[in-house]
């Protein structure tokens, strides 16, 4: 079980965007950035948090740092793009963790020559960063528009799960979300139980237990290891809080796994 990370797998951080010829396996990874492929050739299964996707030229597959996934691919070429949520337009992004785009789609055919020559550009421009986040920016609002059932406008609560999204490990505060939002914390925690229909820390609990679920799903982290990996600062409270949600405790549930 790998996890990967921006500063080994992404040269400069930011962003990466390379050509593939695969054919082979992949085993089951997680990583702490955004990443998308997008086949032109081949054929073979992609697994994302448990569920089977066939791969077939014009399909693309969307991951973000909650994803878990795997390939077994036969004579694949590939498109592949890394990269993190600084490089890109937070509106196109939002919508993709927000609306209804798939971790999986299949590119229309009148749209595959778009993202061809987008991603063939792309490939050689990661050392310019103005540049290649222009580019990136075309394919995230191409995907967004394709998938989302509707348009939607994008608020300050829709950016702000983003953020949680990308530090909900790390803690942070409602004061501090409420500020990248642009709000108090008091006019914030009442805007996001509207929108969400949740409280920040319900939802922050929420993203954290999942992710720590995953985790014993598909990894072989121990449950100290799980806990701090997932956000949690105090094992005992970890341990009654999962089984609160769960009905298990994640001993058991790891038990039952392997068994």
């Amino acid at each position: 079980m790998l996890r990967l990370s921006r500063q080994k797998n992404i040269q400069n951080g930011v962003i990466s965007a390379s050509n593939k010829v695969f054919d082979g396996e992949f085993y089951t990874h997680w990583h702490d950035f955004y990443e998308f492929e997008y086949f032109t050739r081949g054929s073979g299964d992609y697994i994302i948090d448990g569920v089977r996707y066939e791969i077939a030229p014009g399909m693309l597959f969307f991951m973000t740092p909650l994803n878990f996934h795997s390939v077994r691919a036969q004579d694949c070429q590939l498109h592949n793009v890394m990269f993190s949520e600084k490089i890109c337009n937070l509106d196109f992004l939002s919508r993709l963790l927000n609306g209804s785009t798939p971790c999986a789609m299949q590119i229309e055919e009148k749209d595959r020559p778009f993202f061809a020559e987008l991603l063939e550009e792309l490939s050689h421009a990661s050392g310019d960063e103005a540049f290649a986040s222009c580019l990136l920016n075309g394919i995230l609002g191409k995907i967004a528009r394709n998938g989302a059932r509707k348009e939607e406008n994008f608020s300050p609560v829709n950016r702000a799960t983003l953020f949680i999204l990308n530090h909900f490990r790390d803690n942070p505060s409602l004061s501090e979300v409420a500020a990248y939002a642009g709000f108090t914390p008091t006019y914030f925690s009442e805007l996001f139980k509207r929108e969400t229909g949740l409280t920040f820390k319900e939802y922050v609990d929420r993203l954290r237990f999942d992710y720590a679920k995953k985790l014993i799903d598909y990894s072989k982290l121990s449950v100290g290891q799980i806990c701090r990996e997932s956000g949690f600062d105090d094992y005992a409270n970890f341990i009654r809080r999962f089984k609160e949600r769960f009905g298990i405790s994640p001993g058991k549930m790891m038990q039952a796994r392997k068994s």
